[in-house]
């Protein structure tokens, strides 16, 4: 039987996602820097190996949030994305830069508006 994460891990977890939120921001905002996929793999494995209580898709997770919100997008926004874009790596969302994310969130909210 799994235990629940503790009130520190599940605040550790948040201070992982906002590490990468940071190293991923600081990389759109640079433009000249390289952060490849493999090198934001491995900063995403490492951080996983030092999050006990948490994967590093719930960290992605946490750190996609982060981003949806720094763009002003509406709260939802990042779950939206999962559940809608499950052929797009969570890692290139992260990625991605902010106006092709912001175009996949209205192209996503155009075609839901059409369901």
């Amino acid at each position: 039987m799994a235990t629940k994460p503790t009130k520190q891990q599940r605040q550790a977890c948040e201070h992982f996602a906002e590490a990468l939120f940071l190293i991923t921001e600081g990389a759109r905002l640079d433009g000249r820097g390289r952060l490849e996929r493999g090198d934001l793999e491995e900063i995403v494995r490492r951080i996983s190996d030092a999050c006990s209580a948490f994967g590093a898709d719930e960290i992605i997770a946490g750190t996609l949030e982060r981003r949806c919100r720094a763009l002003g997008l509406p709260a939802n926004t990042a779950e939206m994305l999962l559940l809608l874009e499950p052929g797009i790596p969570l890692l290139e969302l992260l990625r991605q830069p902010d106006e092709v994310l912001k175009e996949q969130v209205a192209k996503l909210e155009e075609e839901l508006g059409e369901v």
